[in-house]
């Protein structure tokens, strides 16, 4: 493996980049790719449903029109007296001509005085008449009669004994409390507790106001169920009408108990069926509150805008939508449907899975190969660290520059140079000793200062490889040596080539090392959207107490405004801290007064940032933004190199320049707007 590695430290740093991208990017196109088939199949699951939901809707409304159709009919009849309300035999043909016609389960009359007559539909579609009036059984006894052709009575089928001689049930007392046509509340049938309907009715009155009675036209619930089952027979799935409280209306599932067993029958919660689906359909649903149900939020919006989480019901994943519904016409229910999924979404959610599996799998692999560079880059460097150290410490101990196989070439040739410069002092260290000796210590001072010079180059080589300061003092030495200020005799030609490939092999070092921190940002940046003003008074924040300390006013403009871009926190952050930091530094020798001006502004595609000072300016000498180029002799150069790179890497750019407001250095930052 060490073999097939590149020998040179940067072919390492870009061959190791370029296979990390390729993993990112191979775990992103999976993930993508997978989400994007995974969204695209629940948003034709979800327009699938929704376009049942809406069918479903609008056959219900058709059917529920029929009542207020045959109400309007009736009234009109009324109305011009072709209808006479004490005919109850014409009443009868009248009520059973209609049933012909629309799909109702109840058609009828009440007078005021408590009479009644209606024509009901049976489960099984035959057609009856009830009567309880003065005539022929007398109040308190309703009369079922078998109806002829053309609605003609016919024989009596049954007598039911014990009716309230007033009407109590909704159908009656709902409408004389609204006063105007409206739908009842759902009620049970005085004669037949087991049935219960909801039913259109109207209040009539004469021209003097005097109420004579309530027409009205039932819809039992039963029948109701009856037909959401023929209508919805083709789906593999439950569609239910249900209240806000959770009882059930009408269901689509044939043979599916919507009346529970007790001393009175019950109408059933959506909790209490007997089946998985609308038991699930209710924990999505409704959150249980006492004896009652209530519906989630979502469930009481007025229009879906995205699909209610998927569940599944023995092996089988299920889509659930639910709308209100009704109360343009005066109802308060709730539509449920639950359709089974589509094969392509399961499986798309199973290749998700997978490829987010593969992703993580990427990525870490990409956590190993940053682990393997580091360790590749930095087992050397710390091996020469702790051979220098014992050779500081320890006189007689010497300094080994070998280094394992498979290290950089840039780390081995450091090495090499350094373990030459170490020897090479070593001897001339000795050279000097003998030559003083010989003299009789003639020069003891100049000898000793020789030796402490000699002593803090060998330091100096000891600790080289911790990247920052070793490397300067490495150039710095082997500087000193090449221009003859610490040697007493001329250098040799041997040691002078030498002392030039220290040099070399150090400036080198530099280059390679940059390179790496150039591509680690370049790999590591993630940008989001930001507010470039927050940034700004946030590095004012982090820089107050040295502001405070060089005593300089700062003046601020556009600092309060919301300045929109995309990009990395951090990275911007440090770059606006170290044009301030640029700037305090240039104002700590000159006397006060000292200011900092930073304004902020918006083009029309940009957003730019300017800090000025009243010091000295920008030199005329060095390109500042060059890395390891400063205007101060003690600076290291990356300040504005890394607010160039920064820039760069959000597409934007950096100019200097001088400050007419104040009179010194003016700094420009210009970044991409996404306002």
């Amino acid at each position: 493996m060490k073999r097939l590695l590149p020998q040179r430290l940067s072919t390492r740093l870009v061959l190791f980049s370029a296979v990390q991208l390729l993993l990112v990017g191979l775990a992103s196109g999976l993930l993508g790719a997978a989400n994007g088939r995974r969204e695209g199949l629940q948003r034709l699951s979800f327009e699938r449903q929704q376009h049942q939901l809406t069918g479903l809707s609008e056959a219900l409304a058709a059917r529920l029109q029929a009542p207020l159709t045959i109400n309007r009919d009736n009234m009109l009849a009324i109305r011009q007296g072709s209808l006479q309300l004490g005919d109850f035999d014409g009443l009868g043909q009248r009520f059973w001509s209609q049933m012909q016609l629309y799909p109702v389960g109840y058609i009828n009359w009440g007078s005021a005085q408590g009479s009644f007559l209606g024509v009901e539909r049976l489960d099984s579609g035959q057609l009856v008449l009830n009567e309880d009036s003065e005539r022929p059984l007398g109040r308190g006894k309703l009369g079922v009669y078998a109806l002829g052709a053309n609605g003609v009575r016919g024989r009596l089928l049954e007598v039911v004994p014990g009716m309230d001689t007033f009407h109590n049930e909704a159908w009656y007392a709902d409408t004389i409390k609204a006063n105007r046509a409206s739908w009842s509340s759902i009620y049970q049938w005085e004669d037949k507790p087991h049935v219960f309907a909801i039913s259109y009715n109207e209040p009539v009155r004469d021209r003097a106001g005097t109420l004579l009675g309530v027409i009205g036209v039932d819809f039992v619930l039963s029948q109701l169920s009856t037909w959401l089952a023929e209508l919805w027979q083709q789906q593999q799935g439950l569609a239910l009408v249900v209240e806000p409280s959770g009882l059930v209306v009408a269901s689509s599932k044939a043979g599916l108990k919507l009346i529970t067993a007790a001393e009175r029958p019950e109408r059933a919660r959506i909790d209490q069926l007997a089946d998985p689906l609308a038991q699930a359909m209710s924990r999505k649903l409704f959150v249980p509150q006492g004896r009652q149900l209530r519906p989630h939020q979502a469930v009481l919006a007025a229009q879906p805008s995205r699909p209610l989480p998927a569940f599944e019901v023995d092996g089988t994943g299920y889509t659930i939508e639910a709308v209100p519904w009704g109360r343009s016409q005066g109802l308060n229910w709730i539509l449920i449907t639950t359709l089974s999924e589509d094969r392509a979404l399961l499986q798309s959610r199973q290749q998700s899975a997978i490829a987010l599996a593969l992703g993580g799998l990427a990525m870490g692999g990409v956590l190993l190969l940053n682990r393997q560079l580091i360790a590749w880059l930095l087992a050397p460097l710390e091996l020469l660290q702790q051979r220098a150290n014992a050779a500081s410490n320890d006189e007689r101990a010497t300094f080994d520059s070998t280094l394992p196989a498979g290290s950089a070439a840039e780390v081995r040739g450091m090495a090499t140079a350094i373990g030459e410069l170490v020897a090479q002092l070593e001897r001339s260290q000795r050279a000097l000793a003998a030559a003083a000796e010989r003299e009789q210590r003639k020069d003891a001072q100049a000898l000793e200062l020789l030796r402490s010079k000699l002593r803090s180059s060998l330091e100096a080589s000891a600790v080289a490889h911790e990247i920052k300061l070793p490397l300067s003092q490495i150039l710095l030495n082997s500087q000193l040596l090449l221009d003859g200020e610490a040697n007493e005799a001329p250098l040799s030609p041997a040691l002078k080539q030498q002392l030039e490939a220290i040099s070399a092999a150090a400036d080198q070092m530099v280059i390679t090392i940059e390179q790496m921190r150039t591509l680690l940002r370049n790999v590591q940046t993630s940008h989001q959207r930001l507010n470039l003003s927050h940034l700004c008074r946030s590095a004012l924040l982090y820089l107050k107490p040295a502001l405070r300390a060089a005593d300089i006013t700062i003046e601020r403009d556009g600092l309060d405004q919301d300045v929109p871009i995309e990009g990395d926190a951090a990275q911007l952050q440090i770059a606006i801290v170290n044009v301030l930091r640029n700037s305090i530094e240039a104002l700590l020798p000159q006397e006060p007064p000292r200011r900092i001006s930073i304004t902020l502004s918006a083009e029309p595609e940009a957003v730019v940032l300017r800090i000025d000072d009243n010091g000295p300016g920008l030199p005329s000498g060095p390109n500042l933004l060059e890395p390891l180029e400063s205007g101060r002799a003690e600076g290291s150069g990356l300040g504005l190199f890394v607010v160039q790179t920064t820039l760069e890497n959000h597409r934007g750019s950096i100019e200097l320049g001088h400050s007419a407001a104040l009179g010194g250095a003016s700094i420009t930052l210009r970044l991409p707007s996404s306002g």
